[in-house]
């Protein structure tokens, strides 16, 4: 007699499903584990490209000496003879480099004649697109003044032989500004947390307020990483920054205090519009210095002229008075950019430990 059908295919059925039934369990056990590996490299990837070098550097950088430990390259030896080093045949001044050139050489125009007027040097207005191009400008000598925004200060300092001079300050002399987070006016976010599960508008890679100083304490206060924890772009811009969260277009974005300012004073945007939910330490405004390798007399009168600049009526004061902006002050670059510097020592803290867990 022959064996029962039934039973027959049921030992046939559980061959076939038994090595199916493993595989599924082994899915089951093994998918959590490629899937966090998955995010894991997703967010060291993300990590790697935001905390990468914000700038670019030339490929000849200048070299850096700091004998009397005021963390500024030292200017080099005038000559053993006595006489004066050869000044340049003429000044280049620029001001924070932008995709977008915008009036930048009508506004500097009051401050480059006064610094010709005390050099005794022509000088002229160059534009440049990348915070790398001009600092590979300067690397090269073919610009002598510039200005910097606050983030990019320190590596222009190390890399390119810029010397700070001075800032905006207020009619008592006193500046800096803050980083803000806004966000737009119907958002319920209260508090940085709250940002979770939402895209964030940094303004670009080398920015402390509109980006480094954002991410650092967004990782420092609420362990939140990019990508994993929230979305993020570049605008390129604090006011383009500020618009688009003032007309709901961005969720959120980190600018500086003195620009938000100047947009709300001159009525360009309405404090009705956004809500600041977090509101940083003081950090120093942009700044403008000269090239460390420029004659010492040379030097002298770029700071004196800079110094001493007559700011009321200028057309300076006709861009940026509505920020508070009132005259340039002196600022010491070891004390001053010391949060700064910290901040960036957080990066490169954070960069190092994931190159070492990829390796």
């Amino acid at each position: 007699m022959s064996a029962d059908p039934g039973a027959f295919s049921f030992g046939r059925l559980l061959k076939i499903l038994l090595p199916v039934l493993l595989l599924a369990v082994g899915i089951r056990f093994t998918l959590p584990g490629y899937e966090r590996a998955a995010q894991k490299e997703m967010e060291d990837n993300m990590l790697a490209r935001l905390m990468g070098e914000a700038v670019q550097l030339p490929e000849e950088t200048v070299p850096f000496s700091d004998a009397d430990h005021d963390l500024v390259n030292d200017p080099p030896a005038e000559p053993a003879d006595g006489e004066a080093a050869a000044a340049p045949e003429r000044l280049v001044f620029s001001y924070i480099a932008s995709p977008e050139p915008e009036d930048a050489a009508e506004v500097w125009a009051d401050v480059t004649t006064a610094i010709s007027e005390a050099t005794g040097l022509p000088v002229e207005y160059a534009h440049y697109e990348t915070t790398g191009e001009q600092f590979a400008a300067m690397a090269r000598d073919e610009v002598h003044v510039i200005g910097v925004n606050t983030g990019a200060v320190p590596t222009a300092v190390a890399n390119v032989g810029f010397t700070p001079v001075c800032t905006f300050g207020d009619a008592a002399g006193e500046y800096g500004y803050r980083m803000k987070l806004i966000v737009s006016k119907d958002s319920k976010a209260e508090g940085l947390g709250d940002l979770r599960g939402k895209k964030i508008a940094f303004t670009r890679p080398d920015s402390n307020s509109g980006f480094k100083a954002a991410m650092v304490q967004l990782m420092n206060d609420e362990g939140m990483l990019p990508e994993r924890d929230y979305q993020w772009g570049f605008t390129y811009d604090h006011v383009t920054s500020i618009h688009a969260v003032a007309a709901g277009e961005e969720a959120a974005a980190p600018v500086a205090s003195d620009i938000l300012d100047r947009l709300t004073t001159s009525g360009e945007v309405s404090t009705d519009d956004f809500k600041v939910i977090y509101d940083s330490e003081r950090f120093p405004p942009a700044t403008i210095g000269y090239a460390h390798n420029l004659p010492a007399a040379t030097r002298d009168a770029i700071r004196e002229a800079l110094l001493s600049f007559a700011w009321e009526g200028s057309s300076v004061a006709a861009k940026y008075a509505d920020s508070g902006a009132a005259q340039f002050v002196a600022v010491n670059y070891k004390d001053d950019w010391d949060n700064i510097r910290r901040i960036d020592e957080a990066i490169r803290r954070v960069r190092a430990q994931h190159s070492a867990a990829a390796e």
